[in-house]
């Protein structure tokens, strides 16, 4: 379970940072495209010469066209969850073995083996290391039956050679990518935290929110926005050193991810600002917020906040609006911090709905 629950919490991650990067739906297209293309390749051999005409060997190659489509459907109709993401490297990487075991000529088979590192690639970008092996043993099990196909015919340094030629390419691109995308997890990682707090900085912040909100489209629910800001912050600077303040953005930090629930986004926007995003499934919850006030007044640095809080229906949520609601989310929630310290500081204002 752990195991699965880090596949899919890397999965949302890569997922988030492709739609932040606005390259999402662009992906989406090469990959209907992709699997348009091997479902047109299963027809173009079905009914070429030489095709498969032993008994169920056209179902297999039906089923390995259904599973092409089951993929351009997929990803024509919207980014996949991580299920669904699974779902696609299954049904593929059965739809290319269906493929090449129906097909009669064991050479052509094998060469046909080559599609298999299409999925391979995703598996290495997108998922674990189990699932990139679960599908690398799919692919050793199918080229050594036809290369043993091709022995049986007496051509063996052929059959060798083409084996070795298919787990190679294989395996080098599962490496290649599965090293490549956790290097950059780890350099993005390291340039989207605060370096004092170890919170999302701004620039992270609004990237991880707007890829949620991408994945969160037609789900309904509200989204929770919260500007938080330390009270006299100069003062603690000014009397206590610069050691002291820097004392008290962590413990306010730590006293933050103790009371967010586990789906909050929580950032340090600059100097002794914080910000806070989260979905939920009614909107009266943003009075929770109101306890933070509490809680950091009862830290052992002597520091208070304000806090402004805003939400937003997401049942009209469309893929377009997705920037354009966070940023009316902030300016609200900036708007409400503001009327609190208006009021005196060390409370919560609500500025409501936001549209």
């Amino acid at each position: 379970m752990r195991r699965l629950r880090r596949s899919a919490e890397h999965h949302l991650w890569l997922s988030e940072y492709l739609v932040a990067r606005g390259v999402a739906r662009r992906t989406r297209l090469c990959l209907a495209v992709t699997s348009a293309a091997m479902a047109a390749g299963v027809l173009t051999l079905l009914f070429g010469a030489g095709g498969p005409q032993e008994a169920g060997a056209p179902a297999l190659m039906w089923v390995a066209f259904a599973g092409g489509m089951f993929g351009t459907a997929m990803w024509l109709w919207r980014w996949p969850s991580h299920a669904m993401s699974l779902a696609f490297v299954a049904v593929t990487t059965m739809s290319v073995t269906a493929a090449c075991l129906a097909y009669p000529d064991p050479l052509a088979a094998l060469l046909g083996c080559i599609a298999f590192t299409t999925i391979v690639g995703y598996a290495a970008f997108f998922h674990s290391p189990e699932v990139v092996a679960g599908v690398l043993l799919v692919v050793a099990a199918v080229a050594v039956d036809q290369a043993a196909g091709l022995a049986a015919q007496g051509r063996f340094a052929l059959a060798a050679v083409d084996l070795f030629l298919i787990l190679q390419c294989s395996i080098g691109v599962a490496l290649a990518l599965y090293s490549l995308v956790r290097t950059l997890r780890g350099d993005l990682a390291a340039a989207d935290l605060d370096p004092l707090t170890g919170l999302l900085n701004r620039r992270a912040f609004r990237r991880t929110v707007g890829g949620r909100l991408s994945n969160h489209q037609g789900k309904g629910g509200y989204l929770l926005t919260a500007l938080l800001d330390l009270d006299d912050f100069k003062a603690i600077n000014d009397t206590h050193g610069h050691a002291a303040g820097d004392q008290a953005l962590v413990a306010v930090a730590e006293a933050l991810r103790a009371t967010a629930t586990p789906s909050a986004v929580i950032a340090r926007s600059g100097g002794e600002e914080f910000l806070f995003a989260d979905f939920a499934s009614a909107h009266d919850v943003v009075a929770r917020y109101e306890e933070l006030c509490a809680v950091i007044a009862g830290l052992p640095v002597s520091v208070t906040a304000s806090i402004g809080t805003s939400f937003a229906d997401l049942a009209a949520l469309t893929p377009r609006s997705h920037n354009e609601l966070l940023d009316r989310l902030i300016v609200a929630a900036d708007q409400a911090m503001y009327d609190a310290k208006r009021q005196g500081g060390n409370r919560c204002h609500h500025y409501g709905s936001v549209h």
